[in-house]
């Protein structure tokens, strides 16, 4: 259905409000459904819903929210930027890397950061306890989820996280050895960018990304980079009961997660990146979508990722017969690009607690199927 002409355009605009109309009609804690899609002759965006469940405002195309874990392609990718212009290497290790505090820190915690290299913290095999790993099991006691809902104003450093992480749990296994999803090394690589480049780490990611190249005007680090002077609406996204407005930025705000964006920007971001606009080398891309292989899922991570699905902070996934490559931020943000068809769909649901049943993907197979009809 490519070539959309302007029928096939409003034709299509109402089979994905349909899609979103239904959705928060079928999920009645789903406070709202953001929905856009990206090709080379078509970009539109659907919502339904509230943007903010108090007011009952409704919610707009375009809103900004808080993208969690869609963060950490942005990390990698300047990451690997680094490592193309010669600033880094995948095989350095965290004990250089990270020389004085966080070294000391993370040797204390049973760590050998001559064993960690930058690599095994750009694909989760670090063996690094995850901070955040209450968040997706509500069983482990005294976790930071619940550190953070006691206090939602505290403002969070990332040495804090990363003592969290150390006081509460225990390593996954060795380096290399198994696949366990950690923001505590995502923190550490946000480490790492800002001492390799002197800058926070939003700016970093903006520079090196490219974001002026891309056409990303509405992407930005909350609360260390200045908000754009157009600010977009606010759609909130909740955790229970809370509106995660309230919970100051800090929670997430250091590589696993942290930057504020919209549906166009991430769709102009993971779609540039597959397509080759983010790279100077081809071989960066292979790189950065190289699965992990022969690699088991570490015991006693709450999370249930296929480890031979898990890239550089990319996991891939069949949708439509097609491969998809993509990541979901914990407050409901779904991003998915296929390169082969040149289609990038991204969706947000708001909220992180999902009944059982939802799955984040169907909007996407949904979407896929109104476009490839």
């Amino acid at each position: 259905m490519d070539g959309f002409g302007a029928d096939a355009r409003v034709t299509f605009q109402q089979r994905l409000k349909a899609l979103v109309d239904a959705d928060v009609a079928a999920w009645p804690t789903m406070p709202a459904r953001l929905l856009r899609v990206l090709t080379p002759s078509i970009d539109v965006e659907v919502a339904a819903g509230v943007a903010d469940i108090a007011t009952r405002e409704p919610v707009l195309p375009g809103s900004r929210f808080r993208i969690a874990s869609v963060t950490k392609p942005f990390v990698a990718a300047a990451t690997l930027r680094l490592v193309e212009d010669g600033r880094l290497s995948l095989d350095d290790t965290a004990a250089a890397l990270l020389a004085g505090s966080y070294d000391e820190l993370l040797r204390d915690g049973g760590y050998d950061t001559d064993a960690i290299t930058l690599r095994h913290l750009l694909t989760h095999t670090s063996g690094l306890y995850d901070f955040a790993s209450d968040a997706y099991d509500a069983s482990i006691p005294g976790g930071f989820t619940a550190a953070s809902h006691e206090d939602p104003t505290h403002r969070w450093t990332r040495f804090e996280q990363i003592e969290f992480a150390m006081s509460h749990g225990k390593p996954y296994g060795p380096p290399g050895t198994v696949f366990g999803y950690s923001d505590t090394g995502a923190c550490l690589v946000g480490e790492i960018i800002e001492r390799t480049t002197g800058q926070s780490l939003g700016a970093a990611i903006r520079d090196l990304v490219g974001y002026e190249r891309l056409g990303l005007k509405r992407t930005w680090q909350e609360t260390i980079e200045p908000e754009p002077a157009d600010l977009p609406p606010l759609s909130h996204q909740y955790e229970r009961e809370m509106d995660v407005a309230d919970l100051d930025a800090s929670v997430d705000l250091y590589g696993g997660g942290g930057l504020m964006s919209t549906c166009g920007d991430l769709a102009r971001f993971f779609r540039g990146l597959v397509q080759g606009d983010v790279f100077r080398l081809p071989e960066t891309l292979a790189t950065m979508t190289t699965t992990l292989v022969g690699i088991p899922r570490a015991q006693g991570t709450p999370l249930d990722d296929d480890p031979e699905k898990a890239a550089m902070y990319l996991f891939r996934a069949h949708i439509g017969g097609e491969t998809w490559w993509g990541h979901g931020g914990y407050w409901g943000t779904t991003v998915f690009t296929c390169p082969g068809r040149d289609v990038t769909i991204v969706a947000g649901h708001q909220r992180s607690n999902m009944p059982d049943g939802f799955d984040r993907r169907r909007i996407v197979a949904d979407a896929f199927a109104a476009h490839a009809g």
